[in-house]
């Protein structure tokens, strides 16, 4: 009895054994049809052809042009920040102002003549480091053709860069103005109004900022970057002006014209300018997204000028050497978006001969407001 028992119970663990290895032999061998079904697909993946993402290429136009703006607006960032957009708009309004210092160095006496103030609206458009301007008088409109003083129009063609400046501009001024003093008569309480004076302005300028990795100029002055820390620079430029100023003495007021110094008196000034200037400038960070800036640029050079005397009418030519100053200051914000600030510029220039001296200095106040568009593809780093 206890044998049969014996040999059910070997044969009872006999079936549970072999089941056992039934059970393992098929989880090997699902293991293994898994482990190659995946090893065939990664294959496959491996083999098989992919659609790789590359980034859109530029047209041959937009890559000159921003090769060449980073070349001229390249900077260090921990000073300045860059321009963020191909293009901005600005709005000019603005106030000019001229005076006209006549002298006599025969006799020593002097009249000054002022001329109306004028109110200026217009604006700037920039696409990258180019820039154009064009602003026109306020106090003309409604005033017939040969009767306004003269500034209906100023244009100005503009390059700012982080190395360099330039600027070809064009105006005029001075028919509508006011005499305020002449030596030897009395004009107080009495018609002082001139309408016998015409100004006729163009030049070109250039200047070149030594220390144009931490000193940004459009950030002073042409609202496409923003200055971070306070930095200056020195600056070396050329600038050549042209003027023409014209003094018809019959639309003097008949009391001057009857008592004047004849010496004071011209017909026409006709100069030609050139000029080598070197100045400093510097920006002040007032604080977040706001700076004040100043520009004094003294420059020497030669000038090359004709005048018609109104005594004898006949004209001298003369070569000497001139002495101007250019000072302009502002203060800014501008958040890279958008900007507003004041600009104040100062302008002198002056002739002199061996009898008769001429200074006409011109003042601008100009309240920007601007705005920039179409942003420009950032670099990841």
């Amino acid at each position: 009895m206890k044998r049969v028992v014996c040999v059910a119970w070997l044969m009872v663990v006999s079936g549970m054994v072999a089941t056992a290895q039934d059970d393992a032999i098929r989880v090997v061998e699902e293991v293994g049809r898994q482990t190659l079904d995946s090893v065939e697909v990664t294959e496959k993946a491996q083999n098989s052809p992919q659609k790789t993402l590359s980034p859109k290429r530029l047209s041959l136009p937009l890559r000159m042009m921003s090769g060449v703006e980073n070349f001229f607006m390249g900077c260090d960032t921990a000073y300045v920040t860059p321009q963020k957009y191909h293009v901005t708009a600005q709005m000019e309004l603005s106030y000019w102002h001229d005076y006209y210092f006549l002298r006599s160095s025969r006799t020593g006496n002097t009249m000054v003549i002022q001329s109306d103030p004028s109110v200026i609206l217009g604006g700037y458009v920039y696409y990258s480091i180019f820039g154009y301007g064009a602003v026109w008088n306020l106090n003309d409109l409604g005033i017939r053709a040969g009767k306004t003083n003269g500034t209906s129009l100023r244009q100005s063609f503009v390059i700012h860069t982080a190395k360099f400046f330039a600027e070809y501009y064009t105006f005029n001024s001075g028919k509508g103005a006011e005499i305020r003093s002449v030596s030897g008569i009395e004009t107080k309480g009495k018609d002082r109004t001139f309408h016998g004076l015409d100004s006729r302005c163009k030049g070109f300028s250039v200047m070149y900022l030594f220390n144009n990795r931490h000193f940004s100029w459009p950030a002073a002055f042409g609202a496409n970057a923003v200055q971070r820390k306070s930095c200056g620079s020195w600056s070396m430029g050329f600038q050549y002006n042209h003027q023409r100023i014209t003094f018809n003495k019959e639309e003097l007021p008949d009391y001057i014209k009857e008592d004047i110094d004849s010496t004071l008196l011209f017909t026409k000034v006709n100069y030609n300018d050139y000029s080598v200037s070197v100045g400093y400038n510097y920006n002040c960070v007032l604080g977040r997204n706001v700076l004040f800036a100043i520009s004094f640029i003294p420059s020497i050079g030669y000038r090359r000028s004709n005048i018609t005397e109104a005594e004898d009418l006949g004209s001298s030519i003369l070569n000497n050497i001139s002495t101007d100053f250019n000072l302009r200051m502002s203060i800014f914000w501008n958040n890279t978006r958008m900007f507003s600030g004041l600009i104040l510029e100062a302008h002198t220039y002056d002739y002199r001969k061996d009898k008769f001296g001429l200074t006409n200095t011109y003042g601008t106040l100009k309240y920007l407001l601007g705005v920039n568009f179409w942003r420009k593809p950032q670099r990841k780093t």
